[in-house]
């Protein structure tokens, strides 16, 4: 494992979501209990789920749907996906720090499988910076550490959206967790449809969700997302995680909400949860 000065990963606390402990277990042991009963019922067989990321203030309730899918069972770690949002280079970023903290503790991050990762092809880029940049995998923490406390943590961002970078994701995560599915967890952190103007959002989410419908066309995903006709902005991580799967997954739209800035009522994002079998 690579050394840094930097060995541990602060998050984004009273910023994007509480920032006292008391507070923050009461605030998702409350979303937790007010899901949907039918969601925790019969989603015994989930494999992976798709949570969005961003303020808690805007989609708490819809993040709360997804963990709701997996919230009884036990996951000895959890591999979260998402996508760079600041210049994308042509690489798969793994960080070196050593934890996540949050206001509920540290979050070890598993080192012995990012190394696995790492070594399974080039790709694969140890560099902190892109993972200090980003809040789409710092706020799934505190979820993860409330449900699963001992859980070691793969945190994962994807470059650039292609097809053929998407391949090599899914080929190394099928080789590192042949033998590891029963007990791992794969969070894609993404939005439904990004931030847009007018229609254009509601359309890509509409165009999106046909997509994942259709159990072919989800391989399309990373190209689709390249030319702009979706805007799920980690689009290709979930057509690796499907790819991981093979067309056998029964994929289901769990929630979903439309969120309007007040300062630009014409621009709105569609959060969403979406469980993955």
């Amino acid at each position: 494992m690579k050394k840094t000065e930097t060995e541990h990963k602060m998050t984004v606390d009273f910023i994007l979501y509480p920032g006292l402990k008391e507070e923050l277990t009461s605030r998702i042991k409350s979303l937790i209990q007010e899901t949907n009963k039918s969601i925790i019922q019969k989603k015994e067989t989930v494999k992976a789920i798709l949570v969005p990321h961003a303020g808690w203030s805007h989609c708490d309730k819809i993040m709360a749907s997804a963990y709701a899918a997996v919230a009884k069972r036990n996951f000895k770690r959890v591999v979260i996906l998402s996508r760079v949002h600041r210049e994308p280079a042509k690489s798969i970023f793994l960080p070196e720090f050593l934890s996540y903290i949050s206001p509920l503790g540290e979050t070890e991050v598993d080192h012995i499988i990012l190394s696995e990762l790492s070594k399974s092809d080039t790709i694969f880029e140890y560099n902190n910076v892109p993972h200090v940049e980003e809040h789409s995998i710092e706020v799934q923490i505190p979820f993860i550490k409330y449900l699963w406390p001992k859980a070691k943590i793969v945190p994962i961002l994807t470059g650039k959206s292609t097809g053929s970078i998407t391949r090599k994701l899914a080929e190394s995560l099928n080789t590192v967790f042949d033998d590891k599915m029963d007990n791992t967890l794969f969070i894609v952190s993404s939005s439904i449809s990004a931030y847009e103007t007018g229609n254009k959002s509601r359309q890509k989410a509409n165009r999106f969700i046909s997509i994942l419908n259709n159990k072919e066309d989800w391989k399309t995903l990373p190209e689709l997302l390249n030319e702009g006709e979706i805007s799920a902005c980690s689009a290709d991580c979930l057509s690796a995680v499907l790819t991981l799967f093979n067309n056998s997954s029964l994929i289901e739209v769990l929630n979903t909400k439309y969120w309007e800035s007040l300062e630009e009522k014409e621009k709105r994002v569609c959060f969403g949860a979406i469980s993955i079998s």
